[in-house]
C-alpha cells in the first residue's frame, strides 16, 4: 500500500475509536515504568504500564505485542479469554504499530524466558497516523536520523542509550560540581557585544531597545563578573552561538559548560577536572578505561602534560618562540610546506590564531590519551594570566582526548590595565580583518577595576566531549535536535 493509502486506513480506524470513546484521553495512571515492570517478580498483580506498540503478533484468540518508551520495553500477552471478547475485538480492529496503549495485568515469564504482562484491561491512548519504519531495517539514513530524531529514537536502541547516557553525564557532572560547593548561575544570551572567546558572533536586533545585539559566544566574562560580586565557585551549562563553519566537530549552536573558582590557579583546575572526569566516566561506563571504536581511552593514573612550544616543535620542527610576528611565522610555515586548513584567509590572521591553526594541523590529530597542553602564547589567549617567569606565555591548559579539544582553561587575567591593553590589540586585529578577534569590552574592564581575586576558569563543550566518548563521526550525533537546512 502507498503511504497515502496507509494514512487513510489509519484515519478510518481513528474515526471508529472516536465514535465509541475519547481518542485523546487526558491521562493514564501508571503503577510502574516499563523498565521497572520488567524487573518485577512473577505473579505481581495490578501492574499498570503504557507505551508505544513496537511489535505485534496476532494468533487467533491470542496476540503478543511489545510496548516501549525511551528507557525500556516489555512484552504483553493479550488473550481473548482474559480481556474479554469486546476488548479483544476492539484491539484487533483499531490498533496499529506505533499506537500508544495502556495495559493492566499481572506479570509472568514465558517458556522462552521473557518477562511478560498478562493483560486484563486495555486502553487506547493515541493513534499513529503515519507508519513507523520497519523494525528490521530501523532508521539508517543519517540525514533522516538527524532531521527526524523522534523516529531515530523510536527505532534505534543505540540512539536511545546514547542520549540517555549523555543526559546522565550532564547530571553527574552537575552533581559533582554541586558536591564541591559550586553554584549554578545564569548569564545573558543576548548581549551588546560578544566576549569570552575568539569567534565570529551572530548579530540580531532588539526591537524594544532599538539596538543591535549579539548571541553570546561564551558566558565567561559574566561568570567572572559574578566572582567580582562575591561568588567564589560558579558554573553554567550555557547554550552558545558562533557564526562559523560546520564540520564534523563544530556547529553554530552548542552547549558549553564553564566553571570558575576564586583562589585557584590553572594547575589546581587540572587536578580538579581530571578527578571530575575520571569519577564521572567511571560511574557511567563502569570503568576508567573505555573502548571507542577500537581505541582504548584510559582515564586512570596521571595524565600527560606538555607545553605548546614543545608539542609544535616536536611535530613540525618549528620553534614558535623564534617568530614574533604573524608574517614571519607564516613565512616559515610555508617554507616547511605545511598546508593550513584556512589557507584562503590565513593572511589576515594575527600571530595567535595562526599558531593555533599550525597546532591543529600538525599536532592535535596525533594526541589520543588524555593530555594537558600548557603554556600557550599570550597573543592566543587574551583573557588569560601571563606566566610570572615568561610573559610570552600564559598559565593555560587545554585537555586533548583522541584528537579533540575537550576543555580549555586558564588562570584568569585579573589586572584591568593589562586586560585593556590586550583587548585593544584584539580590536586592532579585528579592524584588520580577523573576524574571530575580540571586541573591546569597557563594562568588563570597569568590573575588573572594582577588584578581582585570583581566579581559574574552564570551559568544556558538552556535545563534543560526548562525541569523543561515544566515537561518533559527527557532532550532530551528540545533539538531540541539530539545526538542519530545510529540504524545501
Amino acid at each position: 500500500m502507498s503511504e497515502n493509502s496507509l494514512l487513510e486506513a489509519r484515519m478510518v480506524k481513528f474515526d471508529y475509536v472516536k465514535s465509541i470513546a475519547n481518542p485523546y484521553p487526558d491521562r493514564y495512571e501508571l503503577t510502574h515504568t516499563l523498565k521497572e515492570a520488567a524487573l518485577l517478580s512473577d505473579n505481581t498483580q495490578g501492574i499498570r504500564v503504557a507505551g508505544r506498540l513496537m511489535t505485534m503478533r496476532k494468533m487467533g484468540k491470542l496476540a503478543f505485542v511489545t510496548i516501549a518508551d525511551i528507557a525500556g520495553k516489555i512484552q504483553v500477552a493479550i488473550k481473548k479469554d482474559t480481556v474479554g471478547d469486546e476488548a479483544y475485538d476492539f484491539f484487533k480492529k483499531v490498533f496499529d504499530i506505533g499506537d500508544f496503549i495502556g495495559v493492566e495485568g499481572d506479570l509472568f515469564t514465558t517458556n522462552t524466558g521473557e518477562k511478560t504482562i498478562r493483560a486484563t484491561t486495555l486502553s487506547f491512548l493515541g493513534k499513529a497516523f503515519r507508519s513507523l519504519p520497519e523494525k528490521f531495517h530501523g532508521v539508517n539514513d543519517m540525514d533522516i536520523r538527524q532531521r527526524q530524531r523522534y523516529l531515530d529514537l523510536c527505532m534505534n536502541d543505540e540512539t536511545k542509550d546514547r542520549f540517555l547516557k549523555k543526559f546522565q553525564f550532564i547530571k553527574e557532572i552537575r552533581r559533582y560540581l554541586e558536591d564541591n560547593d559550586y553554584v549554578e548561575i545564569e548569564t545573558p544570551v543576548l548581549i551588546d557585544h560578544p566576549s569570552g572567546a575568539a569567534a565570529r558572533p551572530f548579530l540580531s536586533h532588539h526591537n524594544a531597545l532599538d539596538m543591535d545585539v549579539y548571541l553570546r559566544i561564551a558566558p565567561e566574562t559574566y561568570l567572572k563578573r559574578a566572582i567580582v560580586g562575591g561568588f567564589t565557585k560558579v558554573f553554567e551549562f550555557a547554550r552558545c552561538f558562533r557564526n562559523e563553519g560546520i564540520d564534523a566537530s563544530h556547529l553554530q549552536d552548542f552547549t558549553m559548560l564553564e566553571g570558575y573558582c576564586a583562589y585557584y590557579n590553572y594547575a589546581d583546575n587540572m587536578r580538579f577536572l581530571q578527578d571530575m572526569l575520571s569519577t564521572v566516566i567511571s560511574k557511567i561506563w563502569g570503568a576508567s578505561k573505555i573502548d571507542v571504536n577500537g581505541t582504548m581511552l584510559d582515564f586512570s593514573g596521571e595524565w600527560r602534560v606538555i607545553t605548546f612550544r614543545d608539542l609544535v616543535l616536536q611535530d613540525s620542527g618549528i620553534d614558535i618562540d623564534q617568530y614574533q610576528t604573524a608574517k614571519e611565522l607564516l613565512s616559515v610555515i610555508r617554507e616547511n610546506h605545511i598546508e593550513l586548513d584556512d589557507a584562503d584567509t590565513v593572511e589576515t590572521l594575527g600571530r595567535g590564531n595562526l599558531i593555533d591553526l599550525l597546532y591543529k594541523r600538525v599536532s592535535r590529530p596525533k594526541i589520543i590519551a588524555p593530555t594537558f597542553l600548557i603554556q600557550h602564547p599570550t597573543d592566543l589567549s587574551p583573557l588569560a594570566r601571563a606566566n610570572d617567569e615568561d610573559k610570552s606565555v600564559v598559565d593555560r591548559f587545554q585537555l586533548i582526548i583522541n584528537g579533540a579539544e575537550i576543555i580549555n582553561a586558564y588562570s584568569e587575567l585579573v589586572d584591568p590595565t593589562e586586560q585593556k591593553t590586550r583587548l585593544i590589540e584584539q580590536a586592532r586585529c579585528k579592524a584588520n580583518g580577523d573576524e574571530e578577534a575580540m571586541m573591546m569590552d569597557e563594562d568588563y574592564i570597569m568590573a575588573m577595576e572594582y577588584g578581582m581575586p585570583p581566579i581559574s576558569g574552564w570551559g568544556m563543550g558538552i556535545d563534543r566531549v560526548f562525541q569523543v566518548l561515544t566515537g561518533k563521526e559527527t557532532i550532530r550525533e551528540s545533539i538531540l535536535f541539530p539545526l538542519m537546512k530545510p529540504l524545501h
